[in-house]
């Protein structure tokens, strides 16, 4: 393990119908939670930003069809970043009582699909 920094990913789709709710929730609850967190330096939230055909691949976005809401083949809406001091705080979180709760409430919340990632920094 190492001291440099590390991030926690987390892509998921939600429901049309639950957007509006997922993203109030969280830009406060969970926000809020994330601070609480030791070692964890704060979040920073994405939604998928659809590309122009004619970007990439010669009109086509990563070999797939321009008609695509997201790029690529990301089949993710949204994306946020936990960053993380250490991969030491990151491993911590990671088996966590805290995680396990956040988790459940997020379940409990909204459907769709989801999916985590963790990285460590490798430069700068």
């Amino acid at each position: 393990m190492t001291n440099r920094p590390a991030i926690f990913v987390v892509k998921a789709t939600i429901a049309p119908e639950q957007e509006a709710a997922f993203n109030a929730w969280y830009d406060t609850v969970r926000s809020a939670e994330i601070a609480r967190v030791p070692g964890c330096l704060g979040m920073t939230r994405y939604a998928a930003l659809p590309l122009e055909s004619g970007l990439l691949d010669g009109g086509t976005l990563g070999g797939f069809p321009p008609s695509l809401p997201h790029a690529g083949s990301e089949p993710w809406q949204y994306m946020v970043c936990y960053e993380f001091d250490s991969e030491a705080s990151l491993q911590a979180f990671v088996r966590s009582d805290t995680l396990r709760a956040m988790t459940k409430d997020y379940d409990s919340r909204f459907r769709g699909d989801r999916a985590r990632f963790a990285y460590r920094q490798i430069y700068p």
